[in-house]
């Protein structure tokens, strides 16, 4: 009798850490999109904001720009990616530029999130590709980039 408690005990317990690394894997792959919030003038209008959104969405989803990012933030090794144009590829299909809202000591203001989509496990890539956007985007709009830090 003893034995086989011991065995249920031994399978209940493979059940449970097989189930505790279904659980895992699962929020591993669950989407997790990551922006930065570019706040803007609460006195723009509607269709300023649209306008900029739009030409900001087209600056950054050109192919040398995208290449360029693919490039700098080494997509073909930590994606496995045979070449840098389809490091681009992949993230024009995650890119997005949207209006939203930005947290700010006054208060919420409207803002500009710029950002790509991914997985959760892909998070600190997508930091990568984000930051390494708002350069793009700082050259863009003219403003001058902020010191990097260490630097």
């Amino acid at each position: 009798m003893q034995r086989w408690i011991a065995a249920v005990v031994v399978a209940m317990m493979l059940l449970g850490g097989g189930g505790l690394y279904a659980y895992y894997v699962y929020k591993q792959n669950r989407p997790s999109p990551v922006w930065v919030p570019l706040p803007i003038k609460p006195e723009f209008s509607n269709e300023k904001r649209d306008a900029l959104v739009n030409e900001l969405r087209m600056k950054l989803s050109k192919p040398e720009v995208l290449e360029q990012v693919s490039k700098d933030v080494g997509l073909t090794k930590k994606w496995r990616l045979p070449s840098d144009a389809e490091g681009a590829r992949e993230i024009g299909k995650r890119l997005f530029v949207q209006v939203g809202e930005a947290d700010t000591p006054r208060g919420k203001v409207p803002s500009i999130n710029i950002g790509v989509t991914g997985k959760r496990k892909e998070r600190l890539v997508s930091n990568e590709i984000v930051m390494r956007l708002m350069d793009d985007v700082m050259k863009i709009l003219g403003i001058k980039a902020p010191p990097k830090p260490g630097a």
